[in-house]
């Protein structure tokens, strides 16, 4: 029937948008290998941004259809930093701040999705914290 066609392209948009959504925001802020802060600090601090930095992970990104299908949450880091900025002023953004990162010992984590699925999920088993 239209209704039962309906209610089951509902329910599949509905489980391919979460799928979606956890793969490209709650893995790049999970993994053993990103700091985690127990006390606050003042907005807008070197501190602050530091820890922006350290706490969250980038994916692979550079080219308009790869930040597509990511919704540009690939660049994390970039949105934690610079969160008034556009997603597209993300791409110029994104090769200076990692420049930077290298040039003072800032750790600037960028692997794949999945690598960052699989670190995620290690935490969710108990493999790691």
């Amino acid at each position: 029937t239209l209704f039962g066609h309906a209610i089951a392209n509902l329910v599949f948009a509905e489980l391919l948008t979460n799928t979606h959504a956890f793969l490209t925001i709650v893995t790049n802020h999970a993994g053993s290998d990103l700091y985690k802060f127990d006390d606050e600090v003042k907005p807008k601090t070197g501190s602050f941004y530091v820890r922006q930095i350290v706490s969250s992970t980038n994916y692979d990104y550079g080219n308009d259809a790869v930040d597509f299908a990511h919704g540009w949450l690939n660049y994390q880091i970039e949105h934690h930093v610079w969160p008034d900025l556009s997603m597209l002023q993300y791409q110029k953004g994104a090769p200076k701040l990692k420049a930077l990162c290298e040039k003072y010992g800032v750790p600037y984590v960028q692997e794949n999705v999945f690598t960052r699925l699989r670190k995620t999920v290690d935490i969710m088993i108990g493999k790691a914290s």
